[in-house]
């Protein structure tokens, strides 16, 4: 997976996702809409006040309502939690940072709300630099836009923590799910372009979710016994991860965990390095062991056979990597476990 390709877009299913927003609006009371990291809108708004949208009918405001959104979505990387503050209207909202292996995306901002309490104004600030709008004490002209500005909703300052909190739980389940879904994809679709099930007619009609199945939410790990190594599921690495446990007992070329990842094979094993601790070679080499030793406990497979299913075609070199990983030879860890029964 080429991480410098994703974005919001191709990562949600918008009209979905709006309906979520939809239902989070009415339930929160807040209006929300979901920016990428330049500012600007992926998504219609959900349960815009009046105030805002005459402010953002405004050819001249509406640049300002995005310059607002963009730069708070920044604050909220940066401090990588939910940032609430003052927009240039002088009302709160707050931007809900969503990244992916520290590459920011954009942001879910949700408000258009007052404090409940002038004592909490102390805990909201006005972003750097901007300028108030909107004067709540300003003359005639703002008459109008003062009786929709005391129609927004209030709301206690703990309480927009609280609804914050949610949101930002909510994006980043969410998000989580559209990497793994989209790692799947690819997988799938890589498996159907390399002829890897041509001859599978029934696997080609199960489509992605079948032919994947990643262990938990968020990981790729081996068994709780053995030396545990996981790798997150926005890993640029971890469509390889997954295919290669459920694909153990295959030859797995790294050119094609390399294609499968849309990643250069030097690059590939540079990430693959780094997320797992050991180079490609050695993950699979140790997968691979992992296997035999299951079998060598619980079957009379002969050490041939063991080394045949799973994918070596030289039972010498099979012993030898064995070996390596486990400090004895096959055949000595079967008496050694068969000893301790």
């Amino acid at each position: 997976m080429n991480s410098q390709s994703i974005d919001l877009r191709s990562l949600l299913d918008i009209p979905e996702w709006e309906k979520v927003q939809d239902m989070i609006a009415v339930e929160t009371g807040t209006a929300i809409i979901t920016i990428d990291f330049k500012g600007y809108p992926i998504t219609k708004h959900s349960k815009r006040t009046d105030f805002c949208t005459v402010i953002r009918e405004n050819p001249v405001l509406c640049k300002r309502c995005y310059r607002c959104d963009a730069l708070a979505g920044l604050e909220a990387v940066r401090r990588n939690k939910p940032f609430i503050y003052l927009c240039h209207c002088g009302i709160v909202d707050v931007a809900v940072p969503v990244s992916v292996e520290n590459m920011y995306l954009g942001a879910v901002m949700f408000g258009e709300i007052r404090l409940a309490n002038a004592d909490e104004e102390t805990n909201v600030k006005r972003l750097v630099n901007e300028t108030s709008t909107f004067d709540k004490d300003g003359g005639e002209e703002n008459r109008t836009l003062l009786e929709l500005y005391n129609q927004l909703p209030e709301m206690e300052y703990q309480q927009i923590v609280k609804i914050a909190d949610m949101i930002d739980r909510i994006v980043q389940f969410i998000i989580k799910k559209a990497i793994q879904n989209r790692n799947d994809v690819l997988t799938w679709e890589w498996l159907m372009r390399t002829g890897q099930y041509a001859a599978d007619t029934e696997a080609k009609e199960k489509g992605p979710a079948d032919l994947v199945r990643p262990i938990g939410p968020e990981s790729v790990a081996v068994p709780a016994n053995e030396k545990v190594t996981s790798v997150s599921a926005i890993s640029p690495v971890y469509p390889a991860v997954s295919f290669i446990n459920d694909h153990v007992h295959e030859r797995i070329a790294l050119n094609d965990m390399a294609e499968l990842c849309h990643l250069s094979p030097g690059y590939f094993s540079k990430v693959f390095r780094r997320e797992l601790g050991e180079n490609y070679s050695d993950y699979l080499q140790r997968q691979k062991v992992i296997k035999a030793k299951k079998a060598l406990e619980t079957t009379k497979d002969s050490i041939t056979q063991i080394a045949l299913n799973l994918g070596f075609q030289d039972t010498g070199y099979f012993i030898k990597v064995f070996k390596k990983h486990e400090g004895l030879t096959p055949s000595a860890f079967r008496r050694y476990h068969l000893q301790k029964r």
